[in-house]
């Protein structure tokens, strides 16, 4: 009875939250963070490194301009089948040994030359500054611990960590300067990216969701940009639920992924709107250039992603050898949101409206069976073309365990082979930076999550990536980060 008790409270908390509501079935315990983070452990002998070879990625591909931003175990960064632990500790000089066998990846410089960090425990727990490497001898000296408290027990776990290696944030600081504080005359809650465009002229438009309220009603806005870093948020309007007549009124609805240039000019964008019932479903609307509305919102007309029973939205749309791509993303009847879907049409508007050309749909990421990266939550995807190939960044966040990813938000690298989609296994590759503005105080206000929904582009030899990072208040700071493809 106390347990039935206990569930139903636990059930009525999240649906408190709009922006968590989701059918009451299938109900899964997740460990509370005391329950997943260790007792007092005896001391263990080092597990045997397999030394599995470091893959190598094609000269060309978006893969091989990324580097490892969290050194861990890469058959699964929930169990850490081979993890990394110290073997030798020499209290003397501040400096440690470990299992892990290719220290030169420690060598690679961060964007502005950050450290590495050791790090240990859920989220980044401890957090402790690497000063120097010595490949020949094994040493790794460390230097300030900045969080926490480092277990130097020989058999102690650790990972190697420094986001930096593969990004920088754009000017150390959110896109807008000074930030938005009102939208409509009302307080915001905070912004969220919703889709780039690039227009005719040269000059970037973002669509940005506004959130009032602890995800109580979400609108559209946006922000103008000439040059991808320099950014200005617009206080107009461009939709809100009110004149959406499948939607509740005064609730939400935001645009996701990249708008799709049609061959008239005109601009397709994807829409999840929250409806009378509290589900989500698909719909788009088309908009020219300057955001004037040319087609009002419209459902999705496909079964698995239309009506009241549907709890849903799209997530992105892209055209690769003359087909027509599509993600979604399935609210999944439990905490957690696990899936991601993608239908392949011939025809983008017969598929839209009538249900009709569809060549294949097919789940392709389900969080809770899924190994390696992104085991628990997976609610985000943005298409990318490079190089005449196809490629998603996913993102979403892991169950608890005792490693930093212990329900971080992250994004790894996944590209399509002709067959299937095919994950990077140094996976993830983009994570926040967690603690570091302990020694980086520029990143105070980036230290807990990344959040949906990213909206990349390339330009000038540079991947930017458009999403925002989280502290506790407010939820999020709308930021870009960019990835030199040179």
């Amino acid at each position: 009875m106390k347990k039935l008790l206990l569930y139903t409270i636990l059930l009525l908390i999240i649906a408190c939250n709009s922006d968590n509501v989701i059918p009451v079935t299938n109900v899964e315990e997740i460990p509370t963070e005391e329950e997943t983070l260790p007792e007092e452990e005896e001391e263990e002998v080092p597990v045997e490194e397999v030394l599995l070879p470091e893959e190598v990625f094609p000269a060309g591909s978006l893969n091989s301009f990324f580097s490892n931003s969290l050194i861990s175990d890469r058959s699964s960064n929930i169990d850490r089948k081979y993890p990394i632990q110290i073997t030798e500790y020499d209290q003397v000089n501040n400096r440690i040994k470990t299992n892990y066998s290719y220290l030169e990846n420690l060598l690679v410089q961060g964007t502005n030359n950050q450290s590495w960090f050791v790090t240990q425990n859920g989220e980044a727990s401890t957090v402790v500054e690497i000063v120097s490497v010595n490949t020949t001898e094994g040493w790794i000296s460390l230097g300030n611990t900045y969080l926490g408290s480092l277990n130097t027990r020989i058999g102690a776990t650790l990972e190697f960590f420094n986001p930096f290696v593969n990004y920088e944030i754009i000017n150390d600081r959110p896109i807008f300067s000074p930030y938005p504080t009102v939208a409509s005359e009302e307080n915001l809650h905070y912004i969220q990216p919703g889709g780039i465009i690039e227009k005719s002229d040269g000059t970037y438009i973002l669509l940005t969701p506004v959130v009032f309220g602890p995800h109580t009603k979400r609108s559209i806005y946006y922000a103008s940009s000439t040059n991808l870093e320099d950014w200005t948020f617009h206080d107009d309007l461009v939709l809100e639920t009110m004149t959406i007549p499948f939607a509740i009124a005064n609730g939400n609805v935001f645009s996701t992924g990249n708008p799709f240039r049609l061959e008239d000019g005109s601009l397709l964008v994807l829409l999840g709107v929250q409806q009378p019932n509290n589900n989500y479903t698909s719909a788009y609307m088309i908009l020219d250039e300057d955001l004037n509305i040319l087609q009002q919102p419209t459902e999705i007309m496909i079964p698995e992603w239309n009506g009241l029973d549907q709890n849903s939205f799209p997530l992105a749309i892209t055209k690769f050898n003359n087909e027509y791509r599509i993600l979604f993303h399935r609210r999944n009847p439990s905490f957690i949101d696990r899936e991601i879907h993608e239908i392949v049409a011939s025809n983008l508007l017969d598929a839209l409206n009538f249900n009709q050309s569809i060549i294949s749909s097919n789940i392709i990421h389900k969080g809770n069976t899924s190994s390696g990266y992104l085991r628990g939550k997976a609610d985000d995807a943005a298409y990318l073309e490079f190089n005449s190939e196809l490629y998603i960044l996913l993102g979403g966040e892991e169950l608890g365990s005792t490693y930093l990813t212990s329900r971080n938000r992250e994004y790894g690298l996944v590209k399509w082979n002709g067959g299937s989609w095919d994950h990077d296994s140094r996976s993830p590759l983009l994570v926040n930076p967690v603690q570091l503005h302990n020694k980086y105080p520029e990143y105070d206000w980036a230290w807990d999550h990344l959040g949906a929904f990213v909206s990349p582009i390339i330009k000038n030899n540079t991947l930017y990536v458009f999403m925002a990072f989280g502290t506790d208040n407010p939820d999020y700071f709308i930021s870009g980060i960019k990835v030199s493809l040179n």
